[in-house]
């Protein structure tokens, strides 16, 4: 694989620029549409209680906006407009090997993010509260909880290695060199973190998620890798609010 070399890619310029732009329409249509439809019933006052309500309903409202954007953006817009199948995207078949490679990079990207993350609030204070485990204390029904973990886990990874290596990836590299391509597709993906620490940490991970899309040639790997990581990232959530990790691992201010 040669950083300098580029990809070839079923979309050109204009029509990478018309699905982009679609998906950017629908989530601020939707997301547009969710803030109204609150407001015109309960109110933000009583939709955002407390913290609790934050991660049910924002960060799980947020994914759903999200997976819906994307889905219709590269099922009706990338794909069936231009008479593509989600082969264009890389579902293709790929070896256990690179299964293997996907979940040794996701636990070595973990243990990365922790350690990056720790260093970036030790540096800058005000970003520990952007680091507490989104499911300290949280008391909430057993099924919100389980649409966060499967929306989290299952369903955000999948969506976002579609959009964001399948499509944007592959567009950007079908015009400019691998490096570039991946330069400006990763700088994309962390900001849609929006969280300063999360959306570092994301940005350096996509790197190591693009290689295993280049080099493997299909976005299973990615896919798993994003799934992987995403759960042991829940996992040690978990365990730092009971803290149960180790103490290099463990994010400052928990109390």
């Amino acid at each position: 694989m040669l950083l300098s070399n580029k990809m070839n890619s079923p979309w050109d310029f204009r029509q990478g620029m018309f699905i982009l732009v679609s998906f950017i329409v629908v989530y601020c249509s939707l997301s547009a549409g969710h803030m109204l439809l609150v407001k015109a019933t309960v109110g933000f006052d009583n939709y955002l209680k407390n913290d609790t309500d934050f991660y049910t309903k924002v960060l799980l409202g947020g994914q759903i906006i999200k997976a819906m954007a994307i889905l219709i953006a590269i099922k009706f817009v990338a794909l069936n407009r231009y008479q593509l199948n989600w082969e264009a995207l890389g579902f293709v078949k790929t070896s256990t090997q690179w299964i293997l490679v996907a979940v040794f990079i996701s636990l070595i990207g973990l243990v990365l993010r922790f350690l990056l993350m720790k260093w970036m609030v030790t540096e800058v204070p005000a970003w520990i509260p952007f680091v507490q485990p989104p499911l300290k204390d949280l008391a909430i029904s057993f099924s919100i909880l389980t649409f966060f973990l499967i929306f989290t886990v299952v369903i955000t990874p999948i969506v976002e290695e579609i959009f964001f290596r399948g499509f944007l990836f592959k567009w950007f590299a079908g015009r400019k060199p691998i490096w570039l391509a991946a330069l400006i597709s990763s700088a994309m993906f962390g900001a849609s973190h929006i969280i300063p620490p999360q959306a570092i940490s994301a940005a350096l991970m996509s790197f190591l998620i693009i290689y295993l899309y280049v080099a493997s040639g299909s976005i299973w790997p990615p896919i798993v890798c994003h799934i992987v990581n995403n759960a042991l990232s829940i996992v040690g959530n978990l365990l730092a609010s009971t803290h149960l990790l180790p103490d290099f691992l463990m994010p400052p201010g928990i109390s």
